[in-house]
């Protein structure tokens, strides 16, 4: 047990010892948000770690205001950025504040306004990047700071970090930020490693200054997974003798280190130096808990031909040799991927009717996701009677802007319905109660932050649901399975006492 340390009881916070943020007077902070605040300009750089749901998008830009900010630079999802205008002329303490949001590339940047925002995908833009380093930021906002979790360093990442060209480094947006705030209720979605860059950006000595092999050798054990290197593989040759001959390629091996351990002392050092996080029940308890709802599938003819798809053979396969391959990086392209497909049109027509059910029965709103474009194709169709807006990857800001505000104000509309990865991300869908994930994923953390839609500030429903579909005694519910074990670790990293 490690010792208790004042400033991880801190981290904890639901109100502020002596510090209040300045707000606007019409606004009114949570005391929990307050004591937030107070953590984080305590230190050069922090991380905003709460539960989805609990705002905070308001703390970062109250950490604008009590730094006296002038500029502030927001890169966040594609997806939100005129939302988090809003949020800006609704928190902001600068008088007549100004913001700018980048919609597209030929937008350029206003560097006169108070608030620039841009998403992590314009970022890869040569113009748009340049611009934001020809000038200085007293406070850098990364929202969904998740986004930066590719422990080998993305494309986002390198933009706000910098990298290596050869001998050469390239400077990220991060030199020319005063102080850094992230935000991300999720920073762990599936593994501990994938904290690895946003901690050492913040404060590397939190982690001892270790480098990422360092970092995975003290968080993990060995176990059995995936590696791409040289490996011996056997063979019978036509006298029907076994030989060895060594390859290259991608292949399993029972050392590989992923088997987080010291959960607990990584916990500790993020709530020490960086991380303010609370949970939702223990500041707002008032807000449901969320329900878990399998949903059986029958196996029909439709349902039957999908599950007899050789992919699902090897995904079984694959399975059984490393439970946690589909969360952490083995491949689900091929024909695991097409039978992932096939399967999820073949359950769309019953999920249909179950959706049809649940309106016909009294639920009001539902949120319905799925991955495929043709389950979602399916689902707009058979679903539209209900009045339903519809947002995806390829929508524009503004319009699913629109759809969320047309869900969350207007009583005829009773489903939004969209891509998974879209509709998780920041959006306030706290008109719904219930929530129908048509195609659950496989990575930890995201069928969760699906739910933290309805789960936050200004929920009044007394039972939040997810109603998860599945075909029971196939590979379909034994990968689910395998999802809530993973929830367990990153509880363990983050949430549990210590």
């Amino acid at each position: 047990m490690l010792t208790k340390d004042f400033q991880v009881e801190r981290s904890r916070a639901k109100k502020p010892l002596f510090y209040i943020a300045p707000t606007p007077p019409n606004m009114h902070p949570m005391q929990f948000q307050l004591a937030g605040v107070e953590y984080a300009v305590a230190r050069p750089h922090c991380l905003f770690g709460d539960a989805p749901g609990l705002g905070k998008s308001a703390e970062c830009i109250m950490v604008s205001n009590a730094i006296e900010a002038k500029k502030t630079l927001v890169v966040c999802p594609a997806s939100l950025r005129l939302n988090w205008e809003r949020e800006i002329w609704a928190w902001s303490t600068q008088e007549n504040v100004t913001t700018y949001p980048i919609l597209k590339a030929k937008d350029g940047v206003d560097i006169g306004a108070d608030y620039v925002i841009v998403s992590y995908a314009l970022l890869a833009n040569k113009n748009i990047r340049e611009a934001i380093m020809d000038t200085t930021w007293d406070n850098l906002v990364l929202d969904e700071a998740h986004a930066m979790k590719d422990p080998n360093g993305n494309t986002r990442t390198r933009a706000i970090c910098g990298y290596y060209d050869g001998r050469d480094f390239n400077e990220g947006i991060e030199n020319v930020c005063g102080r850094i705030t992230m935000a991300s209720g999720t920073i762990l979605p599936n593994q501990p490693i994938e904290c690895y860059n946003a901690v050492r950006l913040m404060n590397w000595d939190a982690i001892d200054r270790m480098s990422l092999e360092d970092f995975r050798e003290y968080y993990y054990r060995k176990g059995r997974g995936y590696v791409t290197g040289p490996y011996i593989a056997k063979f019978k040759n036509k006298l029907g003798e076994y030989e060895e001959v060594q390859r290259h390629g991608r292949h399993m091996s029972n050392n590989v280190r992923n088997i987080p351990i010291r959960l607990k002392d990584l916990q500790f050092r993020l709530r020490k130096h960086v991380m303010v996080r609370r949970l939702t029940e223990h500041v707002l308890p008032q807000l449901p808990q969320i329900r878990w709802k399998p949903v059986p599938l029958l196996q029909d003819a439709g349902i039957r031909k999908a599950l007899s798809h050789p992919g699902w053979v090897e995904a079984e396969k694959l399975y059984q040799m490393d439970e946690g391959a589909f969360s952490s990086g083995a491949p689900i392209d091929g024909s695991i991927s097409t039978a992932r497909r096939e399967l999820g049109e073949a359950k769309a027509p019953a999920i249909a009717d179950y959706i049809h059910e649940l309106i016909r029965s009294g639920t009001n709103k539902i949120i319905v996701s799925a991955w495929h474009h043709s389950v979602l194709d399916y689902l707009k169709q058979s679903l539209s009677e209900h009045g339903l807006v519809y947002m995806d990857g390829r929508t524009s800001a503004t319009n699913k802007q629109k759809a969320v505000d047309m869900f969350q104000e207007h009583e005829g509309t009773k489903i939004i319905l969209g891509q998974m990865i879209t509709l998780m991300m920041g959006w306030t869908l706290i008109a719904a109660r219930d929530v129908v994930n048509a195609e659950p994923d496989w990575v930890s953390g995201n069928n969760e932050q699906l739910m933290f839609r309805v789960r936050r500030i200004g929920q009044k429903a007394d039972k939040l649901i997810g109603h998860m579909p599945l075909v029971p005694d196939t590979l379909d519910e034994h990968i689910l399975s395998t999802v809530i074990k993973k929830d367990k670790n990153i509880y363990q990293a983050l949430d549990a006492p210590i």
